[in-house]
């Protein structure tokens, strides 16, 4: 018997609902009432804790990206704890289908990030999300998380620039997760232990962090982006 968590209406009420979660600009509070300062006029413009951390303190940049961390982590185990319709709507065999839950799951990631990135509440400004994409990783595969620390490790290593470094583990993350058939137990017992649906879920952050790095990886060509041990670079200021 269908119930009304069954309904193809939460498709879109819940990804909604996580975007004004997503869009709450805590580092940007946490700023403005510790030194009255916007972070979207000063350093970088990165409404982050990384620039939190730079104008307030190290401990007051760490409060600031645990609460972007927190908002995330509380979305994502929402989408997964709630009951929603986990009858496939498409695809063939159990690896390879997609249901109204499974699309809850990964929009939601996709608006909480969104609304990080591009917050209603500051004119669409907004920081990278990488504490909300940790936040992601660390429920839906620990595994896939430490692919991308390594991947991003392995590329400063080589390229010597750390948001550039970022783009390019997206490019290696985001294929992994369609063949990593691995899974923690919350993820199996929600029914999400799919490689297709992970893969999904991975790309689907992909896209909405994409063009957050890409002027970073334009910025590297133009010596505009910090080179880890290189002093005198002038970082291109963000005004996305």
């Amino acid at each position: 018997m269908a119930t009304v968590l069954d309904h193809w209406f939460w498709v879109i009420v819940c990804p909604a609902i996580a975007y004004f979660i997503g869009a709450i600009p805590f580092s940007y509070i946490v700023a403005k009432r510790l030194t009255g300062e916007d972070l979207r006029e000063i350093g970088n413009k990165n409404v982050g804790g990384l620039n939190v951390m730079i104008r307030s303190g190290f401990n007051w940049g760490i409060f600031a990206g645990w609460l972007d961390y927190s908002k995330g982590l509380v979305c994502i185990i929402a989408a997964l704890a709630i009951p929603f319709n986990d009858e496939p709507i498409a695809g063939v065999g159990k690896y390879h289908e997609i249901s109204i839950h499974d699309l809850i799951y990964i929009l939601v990631a996709m608006a909480v990030l969104f609304g990080h990135n591009y917050s209603i509440y500051i004119g669409f400004k907004g920081g990278r999300g990488m504490a909300a994409i940790v936040s992601f990783l660390v429920i839906a595969n620990p595994i896939l998380l430490l692919v991308f620390v390594v991947s991003i490790a392995i590329f400063m290593v080589l390229i010597k620039y750390v948001r550039p470094a970022l783009f390019f583990a997206i490019f290696v993350g985001a294929p992994i997760a369609f063949f990593l058939n691995f899974f923690p137990p919350w993820i199996a017992i929600a029914g999400m232990d799919s490689t297709f649906t992970q893969g999904l879920f991975v790309l689907g952050i992909a896209i909405v962090i994409l063009p957050k790095l890409l002027q970073s990886f334009i910025d590297m060509f133009k010596g505009k982006e910090y080179r880890v041990g290189k002093t005198g670079v002038v970082l291109a200021e963000e005004n996305d």
